[in-house]
């Protein structure tokens, strides 16, 4: 079983000052690209299509397809057409930029000691970029592609949210079936990096800061100093099983909406054949199992949340859905197509949370299982299904693909 560290790229693995960065960054960019379109027309709409992503709360698109949708479209300007300059650019003049960046050897000196303790190691740097230029930047770092140390790098062609959603982060987590074993954060950013990986109990390392800044509700394996420092704190994870904290609305919300995503990159892309592949007779298929997160959606979470919040203190009937797997016969009665499904459904759930007042989230309800119970409890439990069913379908999906059916 591996441990997990996710660590930030830039003022963390790599120094990169941003109000030199960003400048040149957007000059180069915009001198590539005035054959098609004037530079003060250019750079304020890749400005709001950025924005759009770190806004972005859906699991339904990719990064890469809400920045595409805010970016072209009202330049007037085709995505296939500009593609390979863009490639080209990514490719030739982005690394003159590598100029205002400085390596870190302690950085390296960390990750050379991280992965020969066997962690898996995931940059969890902002994806607003596509993957050649965190790769390039990675590069700058002193990481070769040649011998490349990290299990995943995110950037906005594979994810579905940015910093600062804890969402992002459920989203990494959920990519590899929510690990029991260790898992760390490691960055320079308190808004960006700690806060929101502490808000699903995972201990984070504040890189370059006084431990006396710390906030003091932070989990108390978390602390700060310098990449030095992070070695021996990181050391210390080791005799510790990852017990993640939903006692925060922003992570239950965040496991909630993370989910669709987290299917959509574990299952979307397989073929219904492969959906219906059983390791042994006892065992559920990818289609079963998406089913029935489909139909809990749609009979119990959804409509709980609606008769809880149109009726004061209600009975919740527990209902053992276990059992509509067979009785449904999904193996034969059901498609791929429950995965957009499924999509659709979670995110009417989504919007409900959204839009749910302080004093809406503790709404009261009897659960004739369970007892007294609240609207946030009851949110709570799903989210927690929700975790359980990834790593069902995680292990599953990395044995078919793997082969070893």
């Amino acid at each position: 079983m591996t441990n997990t560290l996710l660590i930030d790229l830039d003022d963390t693995l790599l120094l990169n000052p941003f109000d030199r960065f960003m400048p040149a960054y957007l000059k180069l960019l915009a001198d590539k690209l005035s054959p098609f379109v004037a530079p003060d027309i250019m750079i304020p709409q890749l400005m709001y299509a950025t924005d759009q992503m770190i806004q972005n709360n859906s699991p339904a698109q990719t990064l890469e397809e809400t920045f595409d949708a805010n970016f072209y479209p009202p330049l007037g300007l085709s995505k296939s057409d500009l593609e390979p300059h863009l490639f080209d650019f990514y490719t030739h003049e982005f690394h003159q930029l590598q100029s205002i960046t400085s390596m870190r050897p302690e950085a390296l000196e960390l990750i050379a000691q991280v992965r020969h303790n066997s962690w898996q190691i995931v940059v969890a740097t902002n994806p607003l970029f596509p993957l050649i230029a965190m790769q390039n930047r990675l590069s700058w770092a002193g990481f070769s592609q040649n011998d490349f140390p990290f299990s995943f790098v995110t950037a906005y062609e594979s994810m579905h949210f940015a910093k600062p959603n804890p969402a992002y982060y459920a989203e990494i987590l959920g990519r590899f079936g929510w690990p029991h074993q260790a898992v760390g954060m490691i960055g320079n950013n308190l808004n960006e990096d700690i806060l929101p990986t502490s808000a699903l109990g995972i201990p984070g390392f504040w890189v370059d800061q006084n431990i006396d800044r710390l906030p003091i509700d932070l989990d108390d394996r978390s602390s700060a100093g310098s990449l030095q420092d992070a070695l021996t704190w990181v050391s210390k994870l080791n005799h510790f099983n990852q017990e993640y904290h939903l006692s925060e609305r922003s992570s239950i919300k965040a496991v909630l909406t993370s989910t669709p995503a987290v299917l959509d990159t574990l299952v979307g892309d397989l073929d219904e054949s492969i959906w219906k592949e059983k390791a042994s007779p006892q065992e559920l298929s990818l289609l079963e199992m998406v089913s029935h997160l489909l139909d809990v959606e749609n009979e119990i979470n959804y409509p709980r949340m609606q008769l809880i919040l149109n009726n004061h203190n209600p009975t919740i009937i527990g209902v053992d859905s276990d059992h509509w797997i067979k009785l449904r016969d999904y193996q034969h009665s059901r498609s791929i197509s429950v995965l957009s499904e499924f999509i659709v459904q979670r995110q009417q759930l989504i919007s409900l949370l959204e839009g749910l007042s302080p004093d809406q989230w503790v709404r009261p309800a009897q659960h004739t299982m369970f007892g007294p119970t609240t609207l946030e409890e009851i949110c709570r439990f799903i989210a927690q299904h929700d975790m359980d069913h990834i790593r069902q379908i995680h292990l599953v999906s990395t044995k078919l693909n793997s082969g070893t059916s």
